[in-house]
């Protein structure tokens, strides 16, 4: 049975973790959207496949909104009351901050239950059908892949750059195609320009590319070649382009976790460190949920009335300390310089230390480096203690 004080604190976080929530989510879908406004102005790609298309790359997102939804959530709902000196009414009625950590608790656990509900079911499914409906819309207009100025990489083992493309005469100017298609050897080719066509019987599509050179790369790199060409054909059949639409090997975004667990540790000599990466990142990702939420709670009740906008900075700083940990780890787990397990759960233990640290610093009302440092530097500089000040009264 919720106490009273348990329902008020539930209702004190779950309406600013809620707002936050619809806040980021926005904002990632917004610069999804802008990366897919190029199918909507180069294909015949109608509004409701759009709409497919963005509800598809929702998971995707929003298991990056949960954690940092979760932490700023939390610490506002914490600074609210700290500032309208709730905390230290209950305090006084011999209330501590230890008795409030089951509805921080409840709270952080249903956000972390929602990121793993998404991450485990949705997020596989989701990005096979996105990759299922670009799949088809390429099928319907070859130009929806055609974009200038990016690294195109739909196409299995090809890679394609173009400077320039003009879409409406299927006609690219400065074209750079990496063709790994042979495991033992690396094709390479550089061009001025390309014409595409299709064959006669939509099979096959066809880069008619001119002056250019291509640069084969062995993997004992003993014969690398480099030739010089006037005139080059490179046709791609198209199911080998965009696939069968409904079979097929799965990429690692569109496994779920029992077949990502196979990938990675099925042949441990065979075993690329990228399925391991993403299958404990589907863990780590919604489980940080619960040690951010459990740190901003402390990092809410640690900052005053008018120190709310460093409490939220410092917030925001933890996140991003977080995330950076977190690709830092995965570009260390590529290269195979340390275990996928030790890459995507170091940030998440680092925070969980965090979480310790601060809730044993307000229990004990002990004073917190971090603040005294932030408070000597307001004083020693009096235009930033200004700006901040100046910038809080306005948000009141």
């Amino acid at each position: 049975m919720l106490t009273t004080l348990t329902r008020y604190l539930l209702k004190e976080q779950l309406i600013p973790l809620s707002i936050c929530f619809l806040g980021l989510s926005l904002i990632l879908i917004t610069g999804r959207l802008l990366q897919l406004t190029r199918y909507l102005f180069v294909s015949s790609v109608n509004l409701w496949d759009f709409a497919e298309l963005m509800g598809f790359a929702m998971p995707k997102l929003i298991i990056y909104a949960f954690p940092m939804a979760t932490l700023i959530g939390i610490l506002l709902a914490l600074l609210r009351l700290n500032s309208d000196s709730e905390l230290i009414a209950l305090r006084a009625a011999g209330i501590g901050f230890a008795q409030l950590f089951p509805a921080i608790f409840l709270v952080a656990s249903l956000a972390t239950l929602l990121s793993f509900c998404n991450s485990i079911y949705l997020l596989p499914q989701a990005n096979t059908s996105f990759q299922n409906k670009l799949k088809s819309i390429g099928r319907i207009s070859i130009p929806a892949i055609l974009t200038e100025g990016t690294f195109i990489d739909l196409i299995p083992n090809l890679v394609f750059f173009f400077d320039s493309v003009k879409t409406t005469e299927l006609t690219v100017k400065g074209i750079l195609v990496q063709d790994q298609r042979q495991p033992d050897i690396r094709i390479v080719i550089i061009a001025e320009s390309a014409q595409i066509a299709y064959q006669k019987d939509f099979s096959h599509i066809i880069f008619k590319i001119r002056n250019g050179i291509i640069t084969r790369i062995p993997d004992n790199l003993k014969e690398a070649q480099a030739i010089t060409f006037k005139t080059y054909e490179l046709s791609l059949a198209l199911d080998e382009i965009f696939g069968s639409l409904s079979t097929g090997s799965k990429g690692r975004k569109e496994m779920n976790l029992t077949e990502l667990y196979r990938a990675s540790y099925g042949d441990q000599k065979k075993a690329d460190p990228r399925f391991a990466l993403e299958f404990h990142n589907r863990l780590a990702l919604p489980m940080s949920c619960l040690f951010l939420g459990l740190a901003g709670a402390p990092l809410g009740a640690l900052f005053r009335q008018r120190s709310r906008l460093t409490g939220i900075t410092l917030g925001i700083l933890i996140f991003l300390a977080y995330y950076l940990g977190l690709s830092a780890g995965r570009g260390l787990g590529e290269n195979r310089l340390v275990s996928p397990l030790t890459a995507m759960w170091t940030p998440n233990l680092c925070t969980a230390f965090l979480a310790a640290y601060l809730w044993i610093k307000i229990n004990r009302e002990a004073p917190f480096g971090p603040v005294i440092l932030w408070t000597r530097i307001l004083r020693r500089f009096p235009r930033i203690r200004d700006f901040f000040f100046r910038r809080t009264t306005r948000t009141r």
